[in-house]
């Protein structure tokens, strides 16, 4: 069994300031280089072997920033780790792109299951690199979210900067142990190795599950105004 710990970046200015970030390679601020120096402040320790990034530099420098602190050889960059890439809404302000294109269908934007699908090859290819081994992944919350989103079969909120999830994969069952510093445990076993996609991802996700809920509770205010 190989346990992956997916840790977010910390915050940067798109973070502050509300905008898509995506594949954007934008860096922490002085928040976020803090959030990276206090991410396994309230956790239990563990015996991490190694980190591997996404290559966006706000993904390395919160995975190298862990690392140093806590004795973590750095093992490289993947770029199967990188955030979904929103398109046109790339560094445009959330709330202005959402009333434009409330079901995120941004001109550009990368394909959700795609996204998902490079997240989950990324963790299989570091279970046969790192077979038993407990591997931290620092990448971005939509990757994230996808991700464990389908393994516990339910819609999941944004996940906070800096923050911690477990994942363990041993042979085609996945399990979650934790999301964002919150003990859970869901398992779920897929076919095979070769089953693509291992989980289906809704495009009603695209957005957390809180700002989905908002949308749908606008959509249902403006239907009931025009009966």
């Amino acid at each position: 069994m190989t346990l992956f710990g997916l840790v977010r970046h910390g915050q940067t200015d798109y973070n502050l300031q509300n905008r898509f970030q995506g594949s954007s390679d934008i860096p922490l601020n002085d928040t976020g280089i803090a959030q990276a120096h206090a991410a396994f402040d309230q956790l239990p320790p563990v015996d991490w072997d190694v980190i591997v990034t996404s290559p966006l530099q706000r993904a390395e420098q919160t995975g190298r920033i862990i690392g140093e602190d806590h004795g973590i050889p750095f093992g490289g960059t993947d770029p199967r780790f990188v955030e979904i890439d929103w398109g046109f809404a790339e560094g445009k302000p959330v709330d202005e792109m959402q009333e434009a294109y409330p079901d995120r269908s941004f001109p550009g934007r990368e394909d959700h299951q795609a996204v998902a699908d490079r997240g989950y090859d990324g963790l299989e290819a570091l279970e046969e690199r790192y077979p038993g081994k407990k591997v931290l992944v620092v990448a971005h919350g939509t990757l994230i979210r996808f991700i464990l989103s389908r393994i516990i079969e339910q819609p999941l909120p944004s996940i906070p900067n800096a923050t911690l999830s477990l994942v363990e994969l041993e042979g085609t069952t996945w399990r979650v142990r934790m999301i964002a510093g919150e003990e859970v445990d869901h398992a779920v076993k897929v076919a095979s190795r070769e089953q693509n996609p291992r989980f289906h991802v809704e495009k009603g996700q695209l957005a957390p599950a809180l700002a989905a809920a908002a949308a749908a509770d606008r959509d249902d205010h403006s239907a009931e105004a025009t009966r």
